[in-house]
């Protein structure tokens, strides 16, 4: 296992949060694979899967992804020890690809550094490591050879894991092969679900459906839908029965409610704070437009433009990460300018959202039930981490930077919270398959990386 210590020069505000205790609280060392056969493994699943973290694929995230730490823990109940990852190059990362005035480029890693605001003000803030990379350069192909076990990749939706041609360099133009299947697929005509069934796996683990209404909400409800609960439904027995069909057992985890992190909790809602002249001020100026928007002094809701109608955000609505908060800043967005719909989820768009997770939850339990297959349920975890819990004397919780769990990007995981993610899959894997997987001590892996 490969452990990490953290910086003698911790800042004082995360020092608290960083503390571990001497004695973990971890289980005795298995002895038993149970009802399990461990000894070819495959995960497939999205970005989460991959170790994709801080809004980019690196080296140190893969080599700390869910996955790489079950695999090690597999080990001790006749797993293999070559769990094979289709590796970035020491230094590279590469994000989402982007697409601008000058072309797509490749977004870097975040990382906490200090960064000054438009009004002066020095904080430490997620910025990006270095310049973007050209694309498709800056996804260097794997620096070790397949066939690989993890077979996550960032971006994909339920029906990409049976999509011929999803690694096909030619489909990267018009949308139909995903750059990061592209860099380690066997073949261009081959789809994740053949290149993890030709390694005729004994154990699988499945973690997707979280972008199938994910992309829906990281875009504000802008330009795209949830993927429909009865195609959901279809893709995912699609996918179990194949990779159940010669006797493999395995593990299935839910999807998580996605308005619980970071990504849409970490910008207030009423963050617009007024003097009683500028609430009157505002309140004039929006009457002179015809629009009963009042304000109020102290703290205000934002004014959103939703579909045309420019209002005040309601309670229980979020603002996403993503939305320029210079601009609210110095610029007046968000009182004088309203903010654009595809920052925002209103309550219908988090109505969708809600029922969208629990069609498919309902579809991923009843899937797991029949094939007999272990069920993580993911959902409640998360609930349990937006509440908060403290584990071998470790705060943990749904804060960005300071809540251990999530990584820069306030949507996938520090490699801590993927230690304490593999736990949850080896709990439900020995309840299900009477196995003794050991529990992996969380503790010697980071939480987020402080300058």
């Amino acid at each position: 296992m490969k452990k990490y210590f953290y910086k003698s020069s911790m800042l004082a505000l995360f020092a608290g949060v960083l503390l571990t205790s001497c004695d973990p609280e971890i289980d005795a060392p298995a002895s038993s694979a149970g009802q399990a056969d461990f000894s070819t493994y495959v995960a497939l699943g999205n970005s989460l899967t991959a170790g994709f973290q801080d809004a980019a694929l690196y080296r140190e995230g893969q080599l700390n992804s869910y996955p790489a730490i079950l695999a090690d823990q597999f080990e001790a109940v006749g797993g293999s020890e070559v769990f094979r990852q289709p590796l970035m190059p020491e230094g590279a990362s590469a994000g989402s690809p982007a697409t601008t005035a000058s072309g797509v480029v490749v977004p870097q890693r975040l990382v906490l550094a200090p960064v000054q605001d438009c009004r002066g003000d020095v904080s430490l803030s997620p910025t990006p490591a270095g310049p973007p990379g050209a694309f498709p350069g800056a996804y260097a192909a794997p620096t070790e050879q397949g066939p690989y076990n993890n077979l996550g990749v960032p971006g994909a939706k339920s029906f990409h894991l049976l999509a011929p041609n999803y690694g096909n360099p030619a489909g990267l133009a018009n949308g139909t092969a995903n750059p990061f299947f592209v860099r380690f697929a066997s073949s261009p005509a081959t789809s994740v679900i053949a290149d993890a069934m030709a390694q005729d796996p004994t154990f699988f683990t499945l973690w997707i459906g979280n972008n199938d209404v994910l992309g829906y909400a990281t875009a504000g409800g802008v330009g795209t839908s949830t993927t429909d609960a009865t195609q959901f439904a279809g893709y995912m027995n699609a996918i179990v029965t194949q990779l159940t069909a010669n006797g493999a057992k395995g593990a299935i985890a839910n999807i998580p409610d996605v308005d619980k992190i970071p990504f849409f909790t970490t910008v207030p809602i009423n963050g617009l704070v007024l003097t009683a002249a500028q609430a009157q001020q505002l309140t004039a100026a929006y009457a002179q437009q015809g629009l009963n928007i009042t304000f109020q002094e102290g703290a205000n809701n934002f004014v959103v433009n939703e579909d045309g109608v420019v209002r005040k955000l309601k309670e229980g609505e979020r603002l996403l990460l993503t939305v320029p908060q210079d601009q609210i800043k110095c610029q007046g967005l968000g009182s004088m300018v309203p903010i654009d719909d595809r920052f925002v989820l209103s309550e219908e768009e988090l109505e969708i959202i809600n029922t969208a997770v629990e069609n498919y939850n309902s579809t991923i339990q009843s899937i797991a039930n029949s094939k007999n297959l272990a069920y993580v349920d993911m959902n409640a975890y998360l609930d349990r981490l937006a509440q908060g819990f403290i584990i071998n004397g470790v705060r943990y919780n749904a804060s960005l930077v300071t809540g251990n769990a999530f990584s820069l990007d306030g949507i996938h995981f520090t490699p801590r919270a993927a230690a304490l993610v593999a736990n949850e899959f080896i709990r439900s894997i020995n309840a299900k398959y009477n196995s003794t997987v050991p529990l992996v001590d969380e503790t010697q892996y980071r939480a987020v990386l402080l300058p």
